[in-house]
C-alpha cells in the first residue's frame, strides 16, 4: 500500500483526548472572546470590571491565531516564538486600557496594532500548513470552512465599522457588530475544535525498515572495497550516479544501502566522511604539506568547503586539528 507524504485524519469513536495545547489555547480563546463580546456591550459603563474585561478581550485575535496553530499542526508541542507574539499582544493590549501618559500609552498602542495585526494575518496561513492534494475531502472541506468563517468575521468587525466620525448610536451598533462577531467567532472556534477532536491530525504510519538482505550486504562490501582499494572519494564532484555506474547497479539501490546498511545520512555525507579521514591521516604526517594541497588530495574543489566539512564532522578547523596533533599551524 502507498504511504501518502500528507497529515491526514482519523475518525475517533472512542473518548476525546486533546492535544494539551489545543485544550489551553481553547480555554483561553473562550475566555478571551467573552471578554471582548461583554466588554463591547457595555460600551465603557463597566467601570473598573468593564476595563478587566477590555484588558482580557483585546487578546482575542492572538488566541485565534494559536487555535488555527493547534488545529492544522499535529505537533504536541507549540513554537516558543508565536506565544512570545501573543504574550506581547495581551501585554500591550492591557496597557492601551489604563490611563498611562500619552507616549507610553501611543508606544503600547503601536506595538498592539502590529502584533494584533500579524497574528490575524498569519491565522489566514495555518489552515494551508501541510496541506496536500491527497488530503481527505472532509479535512479539506473543515479547512476551506475555517477559511471563509474566519475571512467573514474579520471582514465584519474589522473593515465594516471603519469611517469618519460615529454618533453615540453608530457607536454603540458597532460594539453591537463586533460583539456579535466575537460570539461568532466563539461559536466558531468551539465547533472547529470538536470537530478537530473527533478527526485528530495524524501522521502518516511509516513502513517499518526491512532487514538487510545478502544482495544489500554484498552491495555495501562492494561500495567499501570501492573506497578502501580505489579511493573512488578522492575523485572531485564525485555522484552516486558515477558509484552506480562502477558497480552496474540502479542509482536507488545504492542511495538505499548508503542510508539503510552501511548508516550514512546520504551518499554526500559517506563521501565526505572518507574524505576526512584521509585528510586527517595527511594533517598528521610529518611533512607539513598545505592544507590547500591536501584538500585537493581528499577530492575537495576548495579550501572553503574543505573547512566546513573538516569542522562540521570533526569539531574542529583543519589548522587547529594540526596543531593539536603536535604540529606546527
Amino acid at each position: 500500500m502507498a504511504m501518502t507524504t500528507a497529515f491526514t485524519t482519523e475518525r475517533t469513536n472512542g473518548p476525546w483526548r486533546a492535544p494539551g495545547r489545543l485544550a489551553a489555547y481553547g480555554a483561553a480563546m473562550a475566555v478571551s472572546f467573552a471578554c471582548y463580546a461583554v466588554g463591547h456591550l457595555l460600551n465603557g459603563a463597566g467601570g473598573a470590571a468593564g476595563t478587566l474585561l477590555d484588558m482580557i478581550g483585546l487578546g482575542a485575535c492572538g488566541w485565534a491565531w494559536l487555535i488555527a496553530r493547534a488545529l492544522f499542526d499535529p505537533a504536541p508541542r507549540d513554537a516558543w516564538w508565536p506565544r512570545i507574539v501573543v504574550g506581547v499582544l495581551v501585554l500591550s493590549g492591557a496597557l492601551t486600557v489604563l490611563a498611562l501618559p500619552t507616549g507610553p500609552r501611543q508606544i503600547a498602542e503601536n506595538i498592539y496594532a502590529l502584533s494584533g495585526s500579524a497574528a490575524l494575518l498569519l491565522t489566514f496561513f495555518e489552515p494551508f500548513h501541510r496541506f496536500r492534494r491527497d488530503l481527505p475531502k472532509a479535512e479539506k472541506r473543515f479547512r476551506l470552512a475555517f477559511v471563509v468563517v474566519y475571512a467573514a468575521l474579520v471582514a465584519v468587525s474589522i473593515l465594516a465599522p471603519h469611517g469618519s466620525a460615529v454618533t453615540a448610536a453608530q457607536a454603540y451598533r458597532l460594539d453591537l457588530i463586533n460583539s456579535g462577531c466575537a460570539l461568532g467567532g466563539l461559536v466558531t472556534g468551539a465547533a472547529a475544535i470538536v470537530w478537530r477532536l473527533r478527526h485528530p491530525l495524524v501522521e502518516p504510519v511509516r513502513p517499518a525498515r526491512r532487514a538487510p538482505t545478502a544482495e544489500d550486504q554484498d552491495l555495501a562490501a562492494r561500495i567499501q572495497r570501492l573506497l578502501k582499494d580505489e579511493q573512488i572519494h578522492a575523485e572531485p564532484n564525485l555522484k552516486v550516479a558515477d558509484v552506480a555506474a562502477r558497480l552496474g547497479q540502479p542509482e536507488y539501490r545504492v542511495s538505499q544501502c548508503v542510508t539503510g546498511v552501511l548508516g550514512f545520512e546520504n551518499f554526500n555525507r559517506m563521501i565526505n566522511h572518507h574524505r576526512i579521514e584521509q585528510a586527517k591521516v595527511l594533517l598528521r604526517a610529518p611533512e607539513r604539506r598545505p592544507i590547500l594541497d591536501i584538500a585537493f588530495d581528499c577530492g575537495f574543489g576548495s579550501v572553503g568547503p574543505f573547512n566546513r566539512a573538516f569542522k562540521a564532522e570533526v569539531g574542529v578547523t583543519p589548522r587547529a586539528f594540526r596543531a593539536s596533533a603536535g604540529e606546527k599551524p
